[in-house]
């Protein structure tokens, strides 16, 4: 309790103290927005699972951007992932990760739609990279108001499990979500699935103030569908989930 205490305190004092405002650097036509990130907890986006127990994640991150629509965003993460004595025999400690994408944002009236590749250098015992094919779109509903729908498609060749018949885990996952300005914050719910793996849904808060952004977030991920029936142990769960996010 002590400890989670001191991470809002420091999170909410990195949030009033900072007195500088985001800024965007330009090189030409580019836009640089680089930035800094924290997490109480690693989270995967598409199917909320963490074995995380041990310590937090952070990281810096850069986003390149161009008029067209085009960007090119890079992100380093710190983490230990794999806690427990079995996953670090079979996978090692899982320290970082370095992700880089390419895509195409738009925005047409209301409308928002991006569509980005990601590959992913990860480093475990045996070091891999890993491939996800992005496609996201949202509509303004109004001022305050917004709904989503994003969908991501791994081309790496998702894990298969020796089931009858052999099913692949994570090939596809999907996500919804509408969120909602209440002036103070703004408020999102999020429900999401991934094939032959999890279901989980989010409730969060976010505020923005001088170029930081904090997210307050309640995760509660269901394993019942995962194929693999000895892990869920490991992936079920129920996380509240703070992130700092510093752009620069």
């Amino acid at each position: 309790m002590n400890k989670t205490k001191n991470i809002l305190a420091v999170s909410f004092g990195i949030l009033f103290a900072s007195g500088v405002a985001k800024a965007e650097f330009k090189a030409g036509s580019l836009t640089i927005t680089p930035g800094l990130l924290y997490q109480t907890n690693y989270v995967a986006e598409f199917s909320g699972t963490t074995t995380n127990k041990t310590q937090p994640t952070y990281g810096a991150d850069i986003n390149i951007s161009h008029p067209t629509g085009l960007y090119l965003y890079s992100a380093y993460k710190k983490l230990e992932n794999y806690p427990d004595a079995v996953s670090k025999a079979a996978y090692g400690t899982f320290d970082w990760e370095w992700c880089n994408s390419l895509g195409l944002a738009k925005n047409i009236n209301s409308i928002n739609l991006d569509a980005s590749y990601e590959n992913c250098y990860v480093d475990k015992k045996t070091e891999e990279n890993t491939g996800t094919l992005y496609l996201r779109a949202s509509y303004d509903l109004n001022k305050q108001t917004t709904v989503g729908a994003a969908y991501a498609r791994d081309l790496t060749g998702p894990q298969k499990y020796a089931t009858t018949p052999v099913r692949d885990v994570l090939e596809d996952a999907y996500k919804a979500f509408i969120s909602h300005d209440l002036g103070l914050a703004k408020a999102t719910l999020t429900y999401g699935q991934s094939d032959n793996f999890t279901k989980f849904y989010t409730i969060g808060l976010s505020k923005e103030f001088m170029g930081v952004n904090l997210d307050l977030s309640y995760w509660d991920v269901n394993a019942e569908g995962f194929v693999n029936t000895a892990q869920p142990k490991f992936i079920e769960r129920e996380l509240l989930v703070l992130s700092v996010k510093k752009t620069f």
